[in-house]
């Protein structure tokens, strides 16, 4: 069955949007986002289900949106707008998709043209993609070394370390090393030990009765899935830290994750070293990455 896309252009000067044909041409050739990655992302998980549109986590996603186009120097995007061409393009997806259940949006904020002589004008786009419901299948992920150390964010603002921008060459160069490795996924580590993330996704450690996951200061993303089950932990009696977690610290958990809002919660069964260490085997609970998942599926 051919699946028909649905996107919104967005006009940040007019403040309007326009939905539009994605499989024809709207961008131009000159755009920063196209060959500086000069602009900032997000994605969305939606769902239909009993006739109604559930975007998920959609406020966290809002929010890191805003801090990314801050730490860009980008203007500030309207909630308003873009919650409404959200729910505009999602609508349409349904109108034109009346089988599906599921798919991802992304949603777009460049800072405009290169060819802009005098100030760049931003401008946004929304669009969809088909994706399958998030499944908690067992994963084996290779640890990489990222070549930076962990007070990078602090010392050098201007890496943009915490931001989530559109140059994704290097995520996607480590997912394409750990599939050609025997792994699903990558895992990133500073130079000096320390466990960051994965190249789309956020790591959560079980220790004890505490879920853990790297505090974002040491310069990774805040992932809005790790924020919507730490805020649901306390049902199933655990607590939630924030702190910096070493490379052993990942062989002594009684569980691990790496989540994120289209592929869900993934449990980490084997963590392999890039440097030819021993695998290292981590118990999967079944039924919490089951509850995490229920969790963001009603976010």
């Amino acid at each position: 069955m051919t699946v028909r896309n649905t996107a919104a252009l967005i006009n940040v000067e007019a403040n309007n949007f326009t939905l539009s044909d994605p499989s024809q041409l709207l961008l131009s050739l000159d755009d920063l986002a196209a060959h500086r990655g000069d602009g900032i992302f997000e994605t969305v998980l939606v769902t239909y289900r009993d006739d109604a549109t559930y975007i998920h986590n959609q406020a966290l996603h809002f929010q890191r949106f805003i801090e990314s186009a801050r730490m860009l120097e980008l203007p500030s995007p309207d909630p308003k707008l873009w919650e409404e061409a959200l729910h505009a393009t999602a609508k349409q997806y349904k109108e034109l998709n009346p089988d599906a259940h599921t798919v991802s949006i992304r949603y777009t904020l460049s800072r405009g043209h290169d060819s802009d002589t005098t100030a760049h004008t931003p401008h946004g786009w929304v669009v969809t993609a088909p994706v399958p419901r998030p499944e908690p299948t067992e994963i084996t992920v290779i640890t990489l070394n990222s070549g930076l150390d962990s007070s990078i964010a602090e010392s050098a603002p201007w890496l943009l370390r915490g931001a989530k921008t559109l140059s994704y060459a290097t995520n996607q160069a480590a997912k394409r090393y750990a599939l050609s490795n025997g792994a699903d996924d990558a895992l990133f580590h500073t130079t000096d030990g320390y466990a960051l993330e994965g190249p789309n996704s956020t790591l959560i450690l079980r220790m004890g009765d505490q879920l853990i996951t790297p505090d974002p200061k040491i310069g990774i993303l805040h992932g809005t899935t790790q924020r919507c089950i730490f805020e649901n932990a306390s049902s199933q009696g655990l607590l939630t830290q924030y702190s910096n977690v070493t490379l052993d610290d990942l062989g002594n958990a009684q569980g691990a994750w790496l989540v994120s809002s289209v592929r869900g919660c993934r449990p980490i069964s084997t963590i392999l070293s890039s440097t030819s260490g021993p695998a290292t085997h981590i118990p999967v609970d079944h039924d919490l990455t089951e509850h995490m998942l229920q969790w963001v599926l009603s976010s």
